[in-house]
This record gives structure tokens, sequence and C-alpha cells, in this order.
């Protein structure tokens, strides 16, 4: 291959074995990097969707570098291409940092800069909770950019992605303000979107963070209307887009009749108050005449009170069977999906964005019931895909639900499942929402170009 100049961060690029590999890195321009910042992708079980969306910005990336903010464990629990390279990064602020940088925070222009935003766009008072809050974030910021920086090669076209509008995205803001060739862009979902899901009503940094990336991407229609509605006067609505994320193909099981079978419920997702699983127990102490399996997938800081409520509540009653499989990797739960028969997804979460759990469950056409919070409305249409309930929700009309569900006669309750499987593949296929993701990625590049 004749020279043409390129140069590459060799220490960071593993060797080339044959040309057919060299022809992965292109002739006529830089290498394009990918940098993720994420919290615990691959070692934790929080981000498994991550996995399917890495297969598709492979095909468009020269390489890609992973950069982890949250590691317990040195397990993993997703495996990687050789060419994708993980960096766990520890932006963990002790006590002492924190007392030693309160002081000199006062006089940052851009603390004081948020404080502003919190009293004039917000309409707040700045607590004790909110300046701990922005001040940790800062910090923690500064952190994960110094660790990101030291991964960028002034030769290769980077782009900086932060998997969730945190402190990672502050970051690469940051990195942004330094390198204005660097194109970068965040993924927003509900945590990292909706304020009454912070413990101060607050989520630090927004005007900054919107007003700084290229790009941020909603994966609901809910969040990017939220986004618009309740940050429109310190935002630029031109750079906040909706993107959603996807399930790959899932084949759906052999349909039986649900004549002379169990009724089996699926629930998936963490055991922590918000999702309200307790809901669920309540609800099935209420049916009657009707035999139920229900699963549970997930684990969490509540899953010895559930258990022991479900023990309690649910141990005597002979219809009801349940079970506490705990947080099994991604791919059991969708082989699980694959050759057993379930008739219905429920999630009574409190707050959500739109669950990947019911995008996973719709792909293999379950229905499903869930509460009517967030852009859960966008996946489940009332009396077509699934059933929606109100946010306060009353385990009796969870009870109710079931039961009627369970008594559809076959050619609608087909009818239903046939809608869902539709609804996946319509909105939320991987093979559709992942290459438009990556085209408009790439685009963002293009745009910074003509801007400058």
């Amino acid at each position: 291959m004749p020279h043409i100049g390129l140069r590459v961060c060799a220490s960071m690029i593993r060797k080339a074995t044959n040309s057919a590999h060299f022809a992965v890195i292109r002739i006529m321009s830089s290498v394009r990097h990918l940098i993720v910042v994420c919290s615990n992708f691959p070692f934790g079980f929080g981000e498994p969707f991550l996995e399917v969306e890495l297969d598709y910005l492979r095909q468009r990336f020269d390489r890609i570098t992973i950069c982890n903010t949250s590691v317990v464990g040195t397990e993993r629990q997703f495996e990687l291409p050789n060419e994708v390279n993980v960096v766990s990064v520890s932006p963990t602020v002790s006590l002492v940092h924190k007392l030693l940088s309160l002081p000199i925070a006062f006089f940052r222009k851009e603390i004081r800069e948020e404080m502003a935003v919190i009293r004039k766009a917000y309409h707040s008072q700045v607590s004790w909770g909110k300046l701990k809050t922005m001040m940790v974030s800062w910090l923690r910021a500064q952190a994960i950019s110094k660790a990101v920086s030291s991964q960028i090669c002034s030769d290769e076209e980077t782009f900086l992605y932060s998997y969730w509008t945190d402190d990672g995205a502050l970051a690469i803001t940051l990195l942004k303000e330094q390198d204005s060739k660097l194109t970068v862009f965040s993924r927003l979902h509900g945590w990292d979107l909706y304020f009454e899901r912070s413990t101060y009503y607050y989520l630090p940094f927004r005007k900054k963070i919107f007003n700084g990336l290229n790009a941020v991407f909603a994966i609901s229609e809910n969040g990017r209307n939220y986004l618009l509605s309740h940050f429109d006067s310190i935002i630029s609505g031109g750079r906040i887009y909706q993107s959603r994320l996807g399930i790959r193909t899932a084949d759906m099981p052999e349909r039986h009749s649900r004549e002379f079978r169990r009724f089996r419920i699926i629930s998936c997702s963490n055991l922590i108050p918000i999702k309200r699983v307790h809901l669920i127990v309540k609800a099935l102490a209420l049916v009657e005449d009707l035999e139920v399996t229900w699963t549970h997938f997930g684990d969490g800081s509540e899953a010895d009170s559930i258990r022991s409520l479900t023990e309690r509540t649910l141990g005597t009653k002979e219809n009801i069977a349940f079970h506490f499989p705990g947080r099994i990797p991604n791919w059991k739960v969708l082989e699980y999906y694959r050759t057993h028969m379930v008739d219905l997804f429920i999630s009574l979460s409190r707050y959500d964005g739109i669950p990947v759990s019911i995008m996973e469950a719709m792909s293999f056409g379950i229905p499903a019931l869930a509460t009517n919070v967030g852009g859960v409305s966008e996946i489940v249409i009332n009396g077509s895909t699934g059933f929606l309930l109100d946010q306060e929700v009353d385990p009796k009309e969870v009870a109710q639900v079931i039961s009627h569900v369970a008594a559809m006669d076959s050619d609608r309750y087909d009818a239903m499942r046939d809608q869902a499987k539709k609804m996946w593949g319509t909105f939320y296929s991987a093979d559709v929402n992942y290459p438009d993701f990556c085209d408009r990625v790439l685009a963002l590049k293009k745009l910074d170009v003509n801007a400058s």
C-alpha cells in the first residue's frame, strides 16, 4: 500500500494483519473514531440495548472506544469484537474533594451562570441540594472529560457520544468547547430528562449541554416535546431530534390454545421503588378463577421485600404461581420469549421513557399492560397493542385487565398480538432505527462544517 501521509495512533489501534483489514481505514480521509461514554457497559446489565446498537455503529466507524463511568466488578456481561476498545473511567468525587472545591466553585463562570439559570429560567431557589448536585456534576464531568481527551487523536475524525444526557454529556460538551472540530451528541432517555424524577426537581447544566452539543436525540416524541416545552427559553430547538431505540428481528413462538393452560404474565425491570412491582403482587392477589404463572426478571434494592411480600400475599393462593429468576443476561430473557408462549407483559412504573422491555416483548407479539407515563403511550396503544392505565393505578384495575385479556376470544387476542408485532416492526426495529441514527450522526459533521 503506498504511503499517503495518513498518521494513526499506533498504540491505540490494533495492528493490521493483512491488506484486507487495512482497507477498512479510509484512503482519502482520516480514521473515523467513535468514543461512547456510558455507565457500565459491557460490565453491567443496565445497558443491554447498547450491544445491539454497537453492531450498527461498527459498520460506520473505523474504530470504537467505550468509556464507562460506573463500573462495578470486572466480569464482562457482553462480548465485544476485538476492535472495540474499553476504557474504565473513575469520576468518583470524594468528600474531601467536594469540600476543597466548594469555595473555588463560586468563582467559576460556569457555576455562576448555572445558578442564574435556576433562578431566572426555572424560577426556583438555589437550594443546598441543587448546589451540591451542580458541584458534583461539574467535578465528575471534569474527570470524565480528562479521561476521554486521552483517547482522542488529533489526526482522526472524532465523534463523542454520551449514551445518557448526564455528566458524560457535560464532559463532551466541555471538550467541544476546547476543540470545535469534534462532533458531539447524546441520547436522552427518561431519568436524564424528567425533572420530576430527580431528588431536587433539578438536573444540572441543561442549558450548557443542550446548546453545546451538536445534537440531542430523545428516544421518544414525548421526551422531545417535554424538552422543547420545558426548556424553550434556554435551548435551541434545532439541535433536538427524536431517534428511537430498536430491537432485532424476533421469531414468534408457536401459538397454543389458551383454553387448557395457565395464563402466563411477564414483568422485567429493576426491583426498585419507581417500578412499583408490589402493585403487580397486590393485583394478582385479587385475581380469582384464573390460573396464572407470573415471572419477574430483574433484581434491585427491593428484591428481598418484594419476594417477602409475594410469599405472604400469594403463597397460599393455589391459582397463582410466581418465579423470580433474578437478574439474568438479556439474551436469556429473549430466549425465554422465544421458547414460551407469554400472554401479557406488565409494567406499572411511576415514571418511564419508552421501556426497552416493552419493545422486546412486542417484538415477540406480546401485548403490554402499562401505566401511561413518559412515552409509553407511543408504543402501548390502548385496545390495540395492549392496555394503558393511569399513573396512579389501583391494583383492582390491573386485576380487571388481566381477567379481561384472559377472557378475550382467540380472534381478538391474536389480532392484538399481531398489532403488537406490527408496532415493533414499524417503529422499533433495529434494522430500521439504528442505520437511520448512524446516517443522522454522520450528517452532523457536514452540518458542523457548513456552519463554521
